[in-house]
């Protein structure tokens, strides 16, 4: 079968009438984004209205909730339209492979693909310079957007989706490998034109070509360093890289051609209102530090100052820390705040693991000043769009290391309404931990809120666990293995340690060492006792920890999911 694009001469009606065309049809391309939020909204009342025709069970009252959309709409009641729209939504929000992204977001990004591949075929003819030149204008009519996915907050994509700008991520990845794609095209094909006309040596020396090829080779290195290894080899590499390839690209593409221009403005000034809402929205402040015992964590404490105390706080948010000097300026890691209410504490209270970059720093200072000036950029994170807790039937709670920063303050703000007086659901908080000391701050701050320790609280300690996976005969040990022993022992100790410091039976290192359960959580166990009791309760899942964990629980919960049950899911990863 030939190739049905040949190399054609046109006259100069001809060619102004394929400029119409490549002009029209690269501003509908980027006017029927529009359709996105509407058809999402669409959807979302269809689902809604569904869901109310058939109920199975009575709705329950929905509390306030400060998100100004989802506070203006009624939970729906569980119904056979929900359950199977339920277990559709469960099942689109499955990773196709680890790490590869969800269905959902496969399945938007690919259906944009096509209709991006539509209208660059249509109307094109046999004119094989018309393909080519609408691969061009077509993806980039498509870089505001893919700019303005990569926005923090004032997005209006966030509200009209109800989607968190860490939500919106994997669609900003997948719509730039698109755009990648659709440009590599673009200029292998004039490359090929240029080959078989014998203009290559020629044009090769003229402006707009050396630009391209300075464009689509700065597409390529974004891209590649936008890959997962290079993000987990080093993040703030990628960071860098990524900041510096996004902004040069935009001049380079400005003065390639003409015909870009309004869309690489419109770019370039999202670029710059991300840019200056980062810097607006960011404040000074002084934090104290502290290295907790026996422990590799920082406890990072920020008074609520003017500036700060002007923000509002949910439980589940994070913000990004940074220094008021190069080269650690830039914000780069987010940190949760760890404590429910920090207008309350007056102060913002975070624990963060000490690894490398801004965490190696803090602790340093930590050592040897106490104190630090910071740079405090947000409150961010999806909590905001999250529906009101308190209005299903049971709600889990599953932790992993410090990514109880992210669930305790939502389980603690359950607690203090349920001592309120308000009707709430029944709760379970299940968070695990390689040591006793690694819960510390956590315990403490519980005993401060309830007294006593919830009986919905429930913690494990793992290397208890680990230690005994790994053991052999003392004979057959090598050297190494018998230091890792007497290593061991010394940890085995830990709890009698604690036990015999505290200077009080009410210590919170004494409650730790009591309460906590050796070895790992039966995830299979726990998830059958939250939903094996009525089959029309609603439950919430909300997982924070390491990506083989939240898989684990996930994993226990989508077998419910298939019999029927209404869930409510969110997950956050980190690495250990």
């Amino acid at each position: 079968m030939r190739f049905p694009y040949h190399f054609v001469t046109l006259n100069d009606e001809q060619n102004l009438r394929r400029r119409q065309l490549l002009d029209g049809y690269g501003q509908f391309a980027q006017l029927s984004i529009l359709l996105l939020p509407l058809i999402y909204q669409l959807c979302l009342g269809m689902y809604l209205l569904l869901s109310r025709l058939w109920p199975l069970k009575p709705p329950q009252a929905v509390k306030e909730h400060r998100s100004p959309v989802i506070s203006s709409f009624k939970q729906p009641a569980t119904g056979y339209p929900k359950n199977v729209s339920a277990r559709i939504r469960w099942f689109l929000d499955e990773e196709v492979l680890e790490g590869w992204n969800t269905r959902q977001e496969w399945l938007v990004t690919g259906l944009w693909a096509m209709w991006l591949l539509g209208l660059v075929f249509r109307d094109t003819g046999d004119d094989y310079l018309h393909l080519t030149k609408r691969f061009g204008i077509v993806a980039a009519s498509q870089l505001p957007l893919h700019y303005l996915l990569a926005a923090k907050a004032w997005s209006p994509i966030q509200y009209l989706t109800r989607m968190s700008h860490e939500e919106l991520n994997p669609y900003h990845r997948l719509l730039g490998r698109i755009l990648i794609a659709f440009f590599s095209v673009h200029a292998t094909m004039y490359l090929n034109f240029y080959i078989q006309m014998n203009l290559l040596l020629k044009r090769i020396q003229d402006r707009d070509v050396i630009l391209g090829l300075a464009a689509i080779t700065t597409f390529l290195l974004i891209g590649t360093t936008a890959l997962a290894k290079i993000r987990t080899w080093n993040y703030r590499v990628f960071f860098y890289l990524h900041v510096i390839f996004s902004a040069s690209l935009l001049p380079v593409l400005f003065f390639h051609v003409s015909h870009l221009r309004l869309y690489i403005i419109e770019s370039a000034a999202i670029y710059l209102i991300v840019i200056l809402q980062r810097n607006v929205s960011q404040t000074t402040a002084e934090a104290s530090l502290q290295l907790i015992p026996s422990t590799n964590l920082l406890a990072i404490s920020i008074p609520l100052t003017r500036p700060l105390s002007s923000k509002y706080y949910n439980p589940g948010q994070h913000i990004y820390l940074g220094f008021p000097s190069l080269p650690q300026k830039l914000r780069i890691n987010p940190f949760s705040i760890a404590n429910r209410n920090p207008h309350g504490d007056n102060k913002i209270e975070l624990v963060a693991r000490v690894l490398s970059g801004t965490t190696a720093v803090l602790a340093d200072y930590a050592a040897t000043q106490n104190t630090t000036s910071i740079t405090l950029e947000g409150p961010y994170g999806a909590a905001d769009y999250f529906p009101d807790l308190a209005t299903y039937d049971k709600v889990l709670f599953v932790a992993g290391g410090v990514g109880a920063t992210f669930t305790l303050p939502l389980y603690l703000d359950l607690l203090q309404r349920k001592a309120g007086g308000e009707g709430l659901p029944t709760i379970k908080f299940v968070w695990s931990v390689r040591q006793i000391a690694d819960a510390q701050w956590g315990i403490k701050q519980l005993l401060e809120a309830c007294s006593t320790l919830p009986e919905s609280f429930n913690a494990y300690t793992t290397q208890d666990d680990v230690d005994r996976r790994d053991s052999k005969p003392l004979a057959r040990r090598t050297p190494n293995e018998s230091e890792a022993e007497v290593s061991n022992s010394i940890e085995l100790q830990e709890r009698d340690r604690l036990l015999s410091d505290s200077s009080s039976p009410g210590d919170p290192a004494s409650r730790a060492a009591k309460t906590m359960q050796d070895g790992r959580p039966k995830f299979r166990a726990i998830v059958d006792e939250v939903f094996s009791y009525d089959s029309r309760d609603r439950v919430a899942v909300l997982v924070c920890g390491p990506s083989g964990m939240g898989a684990s629980v996930r994993r226990e919960v989508t077998r419910w999911v298939w019999r029927g049950r209404d869930v409510f899911w969110h997950g956050e990863e980190f690495g250990w």
